[in-house]
């Protein structure tokens, strides 16, 4: 990706530290994570109209220099060369990212960048939890699986832009997660309420013939309806202190 993108080592690890460019598996096992398309293409757009640069002009700079000596984000430096704020060059002899310059007085012209929220602390200030992080607190360790739960509509969430990614995100508030503990149990949950283990609580429930929720054609996970545990297990657990249909 790289050698596609003519960038150095610290330039695309800051590119992906801002999420200008993101790899399409995070997997580490994976040895090609990245789409050389998409590193083409986002080099190709910032050269498309880029001036001579001399080699030994040193009014210019690379972009992670500009960044490091400056307040100014890669995402706010690339940002001003879309709007047409900041002219870049193209350094002579110098091929791909490394070779697009910036010159240092338009530079410093451009207002320091706003520290960017941490999403932790911005849902954290409304008492909102992430569906992902809410998702494992409950046991449902694949994101993907209780995510569409959500986004089937069967856990009530609110939509907003995660404020370090700039993606749509959904968020649980604390009514949409008290609505998820009305209408269904996992077995995490089961163990929190009855004290019984994980393990005892799954052989109970496959036992007694309790199918996982699925709607539409569709399976969630080892999530399962509150009223179909309770009816099938109330009486395996009636001498328990915390009854299975406790709030």
């Amino acid at each position: 990706m790289r050698e596609a993108m003519g960038a150095t080592k610290a330039e695309l690890a800051a590119l992906e530290e801002e999420r200008l460019l993101i790899p399409r598996t995070r997997v580490a096992k994976v040895k090609n994570p990245w789409r050389i398309s998409d590193g083409l293409s986002f080099v190709g757009k910032l050269a498309a109209n880029a001036t001579p640069v001399a080699e030994n002009d040193l009014a210019w700079e690379t972009l992670l220099l500009a960044r490091k000596r400056t307040q100014v984000t890669l995402a706010d430096l690339i940002a001003a060369i879309h709007d047409v704020r900041l002219v870049v060059g193209q350094r002579a002899g110098v091929e791909g990212f490394h070779g697009l310059v910036l010159r240092m007085t338009d530079v410093d012209a451009l207002p320091p960048s706003r520290p960017r929220a941490k999403a932790s602390d911005a849902v954290a200030a409304v008492g909102m939890t992430s569906a992902a992080r809410f998702g494992r607190s409950v046991g449902l360790r694949d994101e993907g699986s209780f995510l569409a739960l959500v986004e089937a509509g069967h856990v009530p969430s609110m939509q907003m832009v995660n404020p370090a990614t700039g993606r749509p995100q959904h968020y649980l508030r604390l009514e949409d997660k008290a609505a998820f503990h009305r209408r269904f149990v996992t077995l995490t949950t089961l163990s929190a309420e009855t004290g019984l283990h994980r393990n005892t609580l799954r052989g109970q429930v496959a036992a007694a013939g309790v199918a996982p929720f699925a709607a539409g054609g569709r399976s969630f996970g080892p999530v399962y309806l509150r009223e179909e545990v309770v009816t099938a297990l109330q009486t395996r657990i009636a001498d328990r202190k915390m009854p299975l249909d406790a709030a």
